[in-house]
C-alpha cells in the first residue's frame, strides 16, 4: 500500500499548483508540498508521480511550501485554501493511511515483544521449556495477525527473520539439554535395570514367588515416576512384562491363553469382586454415621465440661474415619467404572472373535461341500465314460466274437438260435415263433439275419407246396423277430452317435436288417 500521493489542485488564487502527500506512520503524521506551476515542469511532475512515488530519492525545487498535520479522521489532509480536482482519491488515501497507521503499530508492538526475548535468550545458560512455549505462542499470535492480513508483507518479513534467529538458539540449547537428559536416562536406566535382574534371578530360582511378585509391583510404580526417554522406557517396560509373565508361569503353570473371552472372564471376576467390596464400604460408612449422629446427640445432652470433650474428641475421630472411607469409596467406584469400560471394550473384541471364527468355519465347510461334491461328480462321470467306453467298444468292432464281450452263456444261445435258422425246413419238427436275441449282441443278430437270408429253401421235385409255404412263413418270422430286437437295441442306444464312435454307415446293423426285410 503506496504511503505518497501526487495530484493537481489550486490555490486560493485558482492558481495551478501540484500537491504532494507523504505518510509518516512512525508518527502518525502527513506533509503536504505544494509547487507552483513554475516549480512543476513536465520533468519534475514525471520524476514526482514514477519514482517518488514508488519511494524513490528525486530532488525537490527550492521555495516549495511544507505544511505537516496530524493524521485524523475528522480533519481533511488537504489545507481549506487548496482545491483537488479528485477529492475521492484523497479521502480514500486517508482511510487507507489510518490503517498503516495502526498496521505499524501493531508491528512494533511485535517488535518490542521480540527484544525482549532476545535479551531473555542471550542471559540463558541453559533450555528453558517455559519460554519456548512462550516463543511458540507469540509466533502464533502473529501468525493469526497475518491471516487477518493486518499486517504489510515488510513487517512480516522482519518478525520472521528475527523469529527464525531466535527459535535457532532455543534448539542449540535444547540440543544440550537433550543430550544431558539421554545421559541422565541412560543412567537411571541402568539402576532400574539392575533392581529387574535381581528379581529376574529370584524368579528364576522360583523361591518365595509370592513376594517377588510384589517386589515386581513395587517396581512397576516406581518405573512410573522415572524420567526416561521412550526407548529407555519401551525397553525396560518389555522386560518387566515378560518378567510378571515368567513368575505367574512360575505360581500358576503354563496355562494356554483364552484370548479375548479369558480376559473378560478376568476382568468380569475382578469387577464381581469389587462390586461386593464398594457394597461392604458402604454399609461400613452407613454404620459410622449412624454412630456420628449418635455421639453428636450425646454431646448435646453431656453432663460435665470433660464429658463433652470426650465426646467431641468421639466425633472428630469417626468424622475421619468417615472421610477416610469415602475417599478410598470414590477410589474403587472410579476403578470399577475403567473395569466397566475394559469390559466393554473386550465384549467387542470377544465378538469380533466369534463372528471370524464363524466365518472361518463357515469357508471350511463350503471347501468340505465343494470337494465333496467334486469327488461324487469324478465317480459319475467315472461310470458314465466307462459305459460310454463300453458301447463305443460294440459299435465300432462288430466283428469281435460276442464270447470277448459277454459271458459264455449267453454267446451259446445265440448259436443256438443260428442253427435253429439254418436248419433245413424240411428236417424242422416244429417252426420257429421267434429268436432271443439280447441288447448287447447287437452284431450277432446281424449274422442271423444274413444266415436266415442264405438259408432260403428252394422248391424240387421231392417237396410239395405246402411245405414250401410252412417254410416261407417261419423264415418270415425269424426276419421280423431279429428285425424287432434291432429295434430295440437302437432306441436303448439312441444317445449314441456310431458316426462319434468312428463307425462307419457300412458297419451299422440296422440299416442291413431293414433291408433284407425289405427283400
Amino acid at each position: 500500500m503506496r504511503t505518497k500521493l501526487v495530484l493537481w489542485g489550486t490555490n486560493a488564487n485558482d492558481d495551478r499548483v501540484l500537491l504532494a502527500l507523504q505518510l509518516f506512520p512512525e508518527k502518525n503524521e502527513v506533509t503536504l508540498y505544494v509547487f507552483t506551476a513554475e516549480q512543476a515542469t513536465d520533468a519534475f511532475t514525471k520524476e514526482l508521480m514514477d519514482e517518488w512515488r514508488n519511494d524513490k530519492e528525486v530532488a525537490f525545487p527550492e521555495g516549495h511550501l511544507n505544511i505537516t498535520q496530524p493524521l485524523t479522521m475528522t480533519e481533511t489532509l488537504i489545507p481549506e485554501e487548496y482545491k483537488v480536482e479528485r477529492g475521492d482519491i484523497v479521502q480514500r488515501a486517508q482511510s487507507e493511511w489510518a490503517f498503516v497507521v495502526l498496521s505499524y503499530k501493531m508491528q512494533k508492538t511485535f517488535q518490542s515483544e521480540l527484544d525482549s526475548f532476545q535479551e531473555r535468550i542471550n542471559q540463558m545458560t541453559e533450555f528453558s521449556q517455559p519460554l519456548w512455549e512462550e516463543m511458540k505462542g507469540f509466533w502464533d499470535k502473529v501468525q493469526g495477525q497475518v491471516r487477518e492480513r493486518n499486517l504489510f508483507r515488510e513487517h512480516v518479513a522482519g518478525l520472521r527473520e528475527q523469529s527464525n534467529d531466535l527459535f535457532n538458539q532455543m534448539k542449540k540449547f535444547r540440543q544440550a539439554a537433550d543430550n544431558h537428559f539421554r545421559r541422565q536416562s541412560a543412567e537411571v536406566a541402568k539402576g532400574f535395570s539392575e533392581k529387574l535382574e535381581a528379581v529376574q534371578a529370584m524368579i528364576e530360582e522360583g523361591k518365595h514367588l509370592i513376594n517377588t511378585f510384589e517386589d515386581l509391583k513395587k517396581l512397576q510404580r516406581e518405573y512410573h515416576d522415572l524420567q526416561l526417554t521412550r526407548d529407555d522406557r519401551n525397553k525396560l517396560w518389555a522386560r518387566m512384562d515378560a518378567a510378571f509373565k515368567l513368575v505367574k508361569e512360575k505360581r500358576f503353570g503354563n496355562k494356554p491363553g483364552g484370548g479375548a473371552a479369558d480376559a473378560f472372564t478376568r476382568v468380569e471376576r475382578r469387577h464381581q469382586g469389587l462390586v461386593s467390596a464398594i457394597e461392604k464400604m458402604n454399609k461400613s460408612i452407613h454404620r459410622d454415621e449412624k454412630d456420628l449422629h449418635f455421639e453428636e446427640k450425646r454431646a448435646d445432652n453431656s453432663e460435665s465440661q470433660l464429658e463433652m470433650q470426650i465426646r467431641q474428641a468421639k466425633i472428630n475421630m469417626i468424622t475421619e474415619r468417615v472421610n477416610s472411607k469415602k475417599e478410598k469409596l470414590a477410589d474403587m467406584v472410579k476403578t470399577r467404572e475403567d473395569l466397566e469400560r475394559r469390559m466393554t471394550s473386550i465384549k467387542s473384541k470377544v465378538a469380533e472373535e466369534d463372528e471370524k471364527k464363524k466365518m472361518e468355519e463357515a469357508k471350511l465347510a463350503v471347501k468340505e461341500r465343494i470337494a465333496k461334491e467334486i469327488e461324487e461328480t469324478s465317480k459319475e462321470l467315472e461310470d458314465v465314460a466307462d459305459k460310454l467306453e463300453a458301447a463305443a467298444h460294440e459299435i465300432t468292432h462288430p466283428n469281435e466274437p460276442v464270447s470277448e464281450v459277454k459271458p459264455a452263456s449267453d454267446s451259446k444261445e445265440v448259436q443256438k438260435d443260428t442253427a435253429d435258422a439254418e436248419a433245413p425246413a424240411g428236417k424242422a419238427e416244429k417252426p420257429v415263433k421267434s429268436a432271443k436275441v439280447k441288447k448287447p449282441e447287437v452284431v450277432e443278430v446281424t449274422n442271423v439275419a444274413e444266415a436266415s437270408l442264405e438259408s432260403e429253401p428252394t422248391v424240387d421235385d421231392n417237396s410239395d407246396n405246402a411245405s414250401v409255404a410252412e417254410e416261407a412263413q417261419t423264415t418270415e418270422e425269424v426276419i421280423e423277430a431279429v428285425t424287432e430286437s434291432a429295434n430295440e437295441v437302437i432306441v436303448a442306444e439312441a444317445d449314441i452317435s456310431p458316426e462319434a464312435e468312428g463307425a462307419t454307415p457300412e458297419e451299422e446293423s440296422v440299416p442291413i436288417a431293414e433291408e433284407e426285410k425289405k427283400d
